[in-house]
């Protein structure tokens, strides 16, 4: 023990600002789990910073936050200028970085042996790059204090769907991406995770099921793959968000949070 009562070898956490003077950057924050994410933040005080590339929907979800606690800049998540000048019109206007959630990617339709280049490279370019960037620009802007990044995953990256091999293979890509920067990131004192949820009413997952030639039988087909009998929420997945992004969470990093309704107990999703 040292003089402190901490075990040698241990160092303390460093003390944060409250929740309601903390700040925080939301890649894809204009809908769906990036939404959420920056709601359930602001609910908790903290300041937060939209990014995107529709600006309507960014408008949108700024006239859902409390006056003054939310800004918006749209860019390309996949453009290393456009991630540069987002986070750097992000610190201007914050003051700084104290979380960063990533919410971004697009979904493909085929097996490995129908799939096309073009369309593998467009998902894994929306879903991975993203993360990289992001992570890249915004790091240098967290305080000594460190901070949270957060990543928006899914149950696919460990349950794999069929004829979904580009879009498995991206979230798997961001898993794996998310927890070798939890190493690199920790001297910093910046946690770093991913939440993979299943099935969520999203524009985006609620799109790929509309392509179905019977979008109803699958949706009725993947609410009964869910042991726990329905699909999860983009409240539920904001609120898991927020926690790993607080100090409540302050000994968890290079994690991936699973939130799947018991679906990774069972068999393969179906088709």
């Amino acid at each position: 023990m040292n003089e402190t009562g901490t075990p040698d070898g241990n160092q303390s956490p460093m003390p944060c600002s409250p929740e309601g003077e903390r700040r925080a950057l939301i890649v894809g924050g204009g809908t769906g789990l990036g939404l959420a994410s920056s709601l359930a933040l602001a609910a908790r005080g903290w300041r937060v910073f939209l990014t995107g590339r529709r600006a309507d929907r960014l408008a949108q979800a700024q006239a859902l936050h409390p006056a003054g606690h939310c800004h918006w800049s749209a860019g390309d998540a996949t453009s290393q200028a456009d991630v540069q000048r987002v986070v750097k019109e992000c610190v201007d206007t914050l003051g700084g970085l104290d979380a960063l959630v990533i919410s971004a990617g697009q979904s493909g339709v085929g097996s490995v042996l129908q799939a096309d280049l073009a369309d593998f490279e467009r998902v894994m370019r929306a879903s991975v790059w993203p993360v990289f960037l992001y992570g890249q620009a915004a790091v240098p802007h967290f305080g000594p204090q460190g901070g949270a990044l957060c990543a928006i995953a899914s149950v696919t990256a460990s349950v794999p769907q069929p004829e979904r091999v580009a879009y498995c293979s991206a979230k798997a890509a961001v898993v794996g991406m998310v927890r070798q920067m939890a190493l690199d990131l920790a001297p910093r004192r910046i946690r770093a995770n991913t939440v993979s949820p299943s099935l969520v009413p999203t524009e985006l997952s609620m799109g790929a099921i509309s392509k179905a030639p019977d979008p109803q039988a699958l949706l009725a087909a993947r609410i009964r793959s869910h042991p726990i009998g329905r699909i999860g929420t983009p409240e539920e997945i904001g609120q898991a968000v927020a926690w790993l992004c607080s100090d409540d969470a302050g000994w968890v990093t290079g994690q991936d949070l699973v939130m799947d309704g018991g679906l990774s107990l069972t068999a393969a999703v179906p088709r």
